[in-house]
């Protein structure tokens, strides 16, 4: 449950520079460069190890404060943070917002000890990169049983019941076991980056990719190489010269069929694995204002009726697509053909919110012309090619950083997101994501996977049909976390975890619309070399590192990070989608049946542990042979720990830890029959962003609806308001009233004034099906004023069979 925030209002963040970690990967940019260096003597932010002495049987809700250490081995101020408690510097105040040390200060760290017998409470410090725990564990009870199975959160499997979601109910591991990457980079071999240091592991590609099952994702880097070698038109200022494109595109063609360097062997032997890659621009040189493209010469920006604003960058991508790729059956050179073109890679944030300067900001809607000038081009030479490969490439945009639709009271969705689909929309084939948590920025924990991000997804349905006829399917190119208290700091395990954390939270959000989502990428690079920041700063999102940056190990080799946890959970999931459930919103389930084997995913977005009371259902007579369970979860440290265990039996309470994921693989001794089905369909509203007035009813009509005789309904309400308001408004369907829950899917979004700006999230509300029909009317009345219902979406499951459901909790 989460009780309803105090009635306070929630200061606006202002979003800086340092906000950003999204952009870059096979050459991207990074927006954080290092700073320059200013002087002779190297700077040293990494003080000398430090450690805390624990309590054991401390009282229950007490203050408890550790002795002090004193900051050593560093000559300049080094990052501190602290997660699970506060400090204090110098016998200063106690704060946990992130700061700055000096050498020889003074630190102790206090918590307030849980409520419960024997629990710990840890507070994690970490001062320039390096990490120590301070944990205070409440006496034991002196009779302390196991909770009962009727206690526990009830989560049920159908293994026999298929659930389709419009027409798809197999796991497609390529839209969401992938990375961002190619199968072309440098990162993947030794001796390839300014590092010049070896792979621990000899065949790393091969290994990785086939041994965790892993598709490849996005690149923002070739394309941007490939024009960095292309002169401009002598006839046609701000324009390629396309025969030099040709001759350098032929040359790259018969590079990656004809060379037999190991480089071009692995990129072949793996190219099935990137038949459906992204490519994308950057706002640099790719926006029109006179930057460079490497040969002297830059883009047009020549803005007519005849020739729009992003003509010649359009005409480059065209090329660029025709010249340097595969053209179908009869074409022996070249790599497959990207499937998506992303116009420009979150363009507002430097280009509107943070330009070099007054005379380089643009508006929304110039950006969003622009998308409609590169994509008229490049299909006016589709069409002027005729390729039916290139028909296959679609154009999107405009790959939004923050889709914050909430924020100045929903000015942000009118003026950014809505004008897009208004303006550009009907000349995209999809619309482009980038979803990230941040755990820690300024003190807060703004997190988007849970209720907040199903909430963006239905806004952006509903409109989408609204304004084109059609739901626009969505590209996620970047999903995952910044944790800008420790963005600076040298590599750690514990801030990977925070970014576990998301990718597994958010992949759960994306693997309930497999329909509607073209692909959803990880944000985790190779090796990030390209963003490196200094010798003892690297790029924080990457799938290696090299021995020496882990606390206790030496040598230059590169190894993996903790990110290869999330592909190592993950590795063996196939099959068909079938029925799951859970009683409680927070705990996030998904099954998958595969022969004789089943697979159920558990990811828990609360805080805390919860006991779950597991059921699988549909299997009489099919006996359980064995049960592998990988559990994800995070130390009193915050690392991650991926432990593996076999069972013949499948627990009938199991505890899954906070912000832990857990996949259960049971095999049975005979193939499970999938002999029922259960088809997911949702219907829009006749209208969305409706004003909320205390007591005034708010009237949606969701029509065309097809309800069955078995089934279960739910009631999808978008709401976005202050902290402190109403989110359980008096709701009726034709007449009858529903109950809605108290609870939401994910954390209490004010968390204590540390959470989101205000709340924006879906509100799921159980529908009896008798209450439906074809034709349905909708009132919702609030209790007070302010806010909108931004989407009413009826989400129906129509079954073979009646399902045995527990009541929410």
């Amino acid at each position: 449950m989460k009780p309803h925030s105090l009635p306070a209002r929630f200061a606006l963040l202002t979003l800086t520079a340092a906000l950003v970690a999204c952009g870059g990967g096979s050459g991207g940019s990074n927006n954080n460069p290092p700073p320059e260096d200013g002087g002779e003597t190297q700077q040293d932010t990494r003080p000398d190890a430090f450690s805390f002495t624990g309590v054991a049987d401390a009282e229950m809700g007490t203050a408890y404060t550790s002795g002090a250490i004193t900051v050593s081995g560093i000559n300049t101020a080094a990052n501190i943070s602290v997660s699970g408690g506060e400090y204090s510097i110098n016998e200063g105040a106690f704060s946990s917002d992130a700061a700055t040390v000096e050498n020889g200060d003074s630190v102790s760290v206090r918590v307030t000890t849980s409520t419960e017998y024997s629990t710990a409470v840890t507070a994690s410090l970490t001062i320039g990169g390096i990490s120590a725990d301070y944990t205070v564990t409440t006496k034991a009870e002196p009779m302390d049983p196991e909770p009962p199975a009727e206690s526990a959160v009830k989560v049920d499997f159908n293994l026999n019941m298929r659930h389709t979601v419009g027409g798809e109910s197999e796991f497609d591991r390529r839209k969401f076991i992938t990375m961002h990457a190619s199968n072309k980079e440098n990162e993947w071999f030794d001796y390839t980056t300014g590092q010049n240091a070896p792979n621990e592991d000899p065949d790393l590609m091969t290994n990785f990719l086939e041994g965790y099952d892993v598709y490849l994702g996005r690149d923002t880097g070739d394309m941007k190489w490939q024009l960095s070698q292309l002169t401009e038109d002598g006839a046609r200022p701000g324009f390629i010269d396309v025969a030099s494109a040709a001759t350098n595109a032929g040359g790259v063609r018969w590079t990656y069929t004809k060379n037999e360097d190991d480089r071009w062997q692995l990129a072949r032997k793996h190219e099935h694995r990137a038949i459906d890659m992204v490519v994308g621009g950057q706002q640099h040189p790719y926006w029109p204002n006179g930057d460079d493209t490497g040969m002297g010469w830059s883009f047009s920006t020549t803005d007519t009726e005849v020739e729009p604003f992003g003509t010649a960058v359009g005409h480059f991508m065209a090329n660029y697509l025709y010249e340097y790729f595969n053209r179908g059956e009869s074409d022996e050179y070249g790599q497959p053909k990207p499937l998506y073109l992303e116009v420009m890679n979150e363009p507002l944030y430097e280009l509107v919110d943070y330009p070099k300067d007054d005379n380089t900001a643009t508006t929304p809607e110039a950006v969003f012309k622009f998308h409609n000038a590169v994509a008229n081009e490049v299909r006016a030479y589709r069409d002027q090619w005729d390729l039916a490969s290139h028909d296959n490439v679609q154009i999107g945009g405009y790959t939004v950083a923050f889709p914050d639709f909430e924020k100045d009271n929903f000015n942000r969705w009118e003026e950014r997101d809505k004008l897009f689909i208004d303006i550009a929309g009907a000349n995209m084939d999809f619309l482009s994501v980038h979803f990230y948590d941040f755990p820690a920025f300024n003190g807060t924990r703004q997190l988007r996977r849970g209720s907040n991000i199903e909430a963006t997804f239905d806004m952006l349905e509903q409109y989408s049909l609204m304004a084109t006829g059609e739901r626009m399917p969505f590209l996620v190119s970047e999903i995952g976390a910044t944790v800008h208290s420790m963005m600076n700091d040298p590599w750690s395990p514990e801030r990977d975890g925070y970014k576990l954390r998301a990718l597994n939270g958010l992949t759960m959000n994306m693997l309930e619309r497999p329909d509607q989502i073209l692909k959803s990428i990880p944000f985790v690079t190779v090796k990030a070399e390209w963003g490196r920041q200094s010798e003892t700063i690297p790029y924080t999102n990457r799938l290696m590192r090299q021995k020496k940056e882990a606390s206790g190990e030496t040598g230059n080799a590169w190894v993996y990070t903790e990110f290869v946890k999330f592909y190592q959970l993950w590795s063996d999931i196939k099959g068909t989608r079938v029925d799951s459930w859970a009683s409680d919103l927070d705990i996030q389930v998904n099954a998958y049946v595969d022969g004789n084997t089943a697979f159920l995913v558990l990811n828990n977005l609360e805080q805390e542990d919860t006991a779950l009371n597991l059921a699988a259902l549909g299997v009489d007579g099919n006996s359980l042979q064995s049960a592998t369970i990988k559990a994800l979860h995070y130390g009193n440290n915050g690392k991650p720990v991926l432990d593996i265990s076999d069972t013949t039996e499948l627990p009938e309470v199991y505890t899954l830890k906070s912000e832990g994921t857990t996949i259960l693989q049971l095999t049975y001794a005979d193939a499970i029959a999938i002999d029922g089905d259960a088809t997911e369909t949702k219907y829009y509203a006749d209208k969305y962003k409706q004003a909320i007035s205390a007591d005034a009813k708010l009237q949606f009509a969701i029509n065309d609806v097809t309800v069955g005789g078995n089934g279960e309904a739910i009631l999808r309400l978008g709401v976005g308001r202050d902290h402190g308001k109403s989110l359980t408004p008096m709701v009726t369907i034709n007449g009858n009233a529903v109950t809605v829950p108290e609870d939401y899917q994910g954390y209490d979004q004010y968390y204590d004034g540390k959470g989101r700006a205000q709340y924006f999230g879906v509100l799921e509300v159980p529908v009896d099906l008798s209450f439906l029909s074809e034709d349905n009317n909708i009132e919702i009345a609030f209790e007070d004023d302010g806010g909108f219902v931004s989407t009413a979406t009826l989400q129906v499951f129509n079954t073979t069979e009646t399902l045995a459901r527990g009541a929410r909790d």
